[in-house]
């Protein structure tokens, strides 16, 4: 993999390349860790062995903690930004919610 610019990387893929930019990257790695999570967590419910579902689960906070560690700098980086919900959103989903409760 060659490095172009320092934004992005180079990768050859039958005979063609192709560029990834480090956000391209950055959701790859978050999206691959929320997979990565998923199926820990899954592992953890199925274990019949006390000690193989704490190791699980210790393995699942890990994983946690390197998710959260990619969000962040995703958003330090202005790759991942989060609109603050105002009361009147908040209102919105309350009632779309509560109406299919019923």
């Amino acid at each position: 993999m060659g490095q172009q610019s320092g934004q992005t990387k180079q990768t050859s893929m039958s005979g063609q390349s192709a560029s990834l930019s480090d956000q391209d990257l950055l959701q790859l790695a978050l999206n691959e860790t929320k997979h990565t999570a998923t199926a820990v967590n899954a592992f953890a419910l199925e274990a019949a062995s006390e000690t193989l579902r704490r190791d699980y689960l210790t393995i699942l906070g890990d994983v946690h903690s390197r998710e959260k560690q990619i969000f962040d700098l995703m958003q330090q980086k202005g790759y991942y930004n989060i609109k603050n919900a105002t009361p009147q959103d908040i209102s919105q989903a309350q009632s779309k919610f509560s109406n299919q409760a019923q």
